[in-house]
């Protein structure tokens, strides 16, 4: 009787902790830099020119149930050159594209892990970096985006350095 009981008290433990599951993860380039490679908590996630979607590649584990401060490192390798210049004619000593590396710790807004299909990655002008998982498409009416940005990424994926809200209320200045 008393194995019993304590294998029902260590099965109840178990099934209080989160659950973790494998995300498919996206990486979207709204900036006039293009990305050769993005990392999310160091996996491979792909690169994004400009004007694309680096597509879905790799995945990397969230709790099924948000929990808040859930954060993903995410790296990248940019050109530092902006595409299509002639500054992009520049090599280093290897005779390769200049390029600047970056790494940013984010906060995952909340998320339905009952309904959550990709986390997606947008990397935006001035080295700004959100992250979502959801189910819906970034350009969808209800996506998480809009809350932080409007509309501003509703018009598909381009370089929006320029227009780039500067305030947290996502109002360009």
């Amino acid at each position: 009787m008393r194995l019993l009981l304590t294998i029902l008290f260590i099965a109840t433990l178990t099934g209080c902790k989160d659950e973790m599951v494998a995300v498919p993860v996206g990486a979207y380039n709204y900036t006039n830099h293009d990305i050769n490679t993005v990392w999310a908590n160091g996996k491979w996630v792909g690169g994004p020119r400009v004007n694309e979607g680096g597509g879905t590649a790799g995945f990397i584990e969230l709790p099924m149930k948000y929990a808040s401060g859930t954060t993903v490192k995410v790296e990248w390798q940019r050109n530092a050159c902006i595409h299509g210049t002639p500054d992009c004619k520049k090599r280093d000593a290897s005779g390769n594209i200049i390029q600047i590396f970056g790494s940013k710790t984010v906060t995952i807004p909340p998320y339905d892990g009952e309904t959550m299909a990709e986390v997606q990655i947008l990397l935006l002008p001035n080295n700004e970096v959100r992250i979502y998982a959801d189910n819906r498409g970034i350009t969808h009416p209800d996506h998480p985006s809009h809350k932080e940005f409007g509309n501003i990424l509703d018009d598909g994926l381009r370089p929006l350095d320029g227009i780039w809200p500067t305030d947290k209320k996502g109002a360009s200045k």
